[in-house]
């Protein structure tokens, strides 16, 4: 299920159009900004257990990042910055996971590889011991 079906399914709030949050930001700051904390308090409350936690101190460095930031511009950029250095992060990682261990000048996967490394095992079969065996 991608983001958007998870939110959706599981906000009990309906959210307004982005016409209608952008007149309220500019007609009425404190109450958009009081409908963007309960939204966002909404979804982490619902969210499944293990994700609170989680979900509650990124959502905390955002909001850091904008007291921080001079302008809404600022802190769109700083928490643009932030998404991408997570995204960056990730992508490191999976590229160690489906790189081959040995890859080909240039990055290039081997012909028929899928970008996940080929893995071999030895098998070695194990026989039972017999009880009159084991002396």
């Amino acid at each position: 299920m991608d983001d958007g079906g998870y939110m959706s399914e599981h906000l009990r709030l309906t959210l307004p159009s982005h016409e209608e949050l952008s007149k309220l930001a500019r007609d009425d700051p404190q109450a958009y900004e009081a409908l963007r904390r309960e939204i966002i308090e909404d979804f982490i409350d619902n969210a499944p257990d293990k994700l609170k936690p989680r979900l509650q101190g990124l959502q905390f460095r955002v909001d850091c990042l904008r007291r921080l930031s001079r302008s809404a511009l600022g802190s769109t950029i700083r928490i643009y910055d932030l998404m991408w250095k997570s995204f960056v992060t990730l992508n490191y990682h999976w590229q160690e996971f489906v790189t081959p261990e040995n890859p080909l000048p240039g990055g290039c996967l081997p012909e028929g590889g899928h970008g996940l490394p080929e893995r071999s095992a030895r098998i070695l079969q194990f026989r039972p011991v017999h009880p009159r065996n084991r002396e």
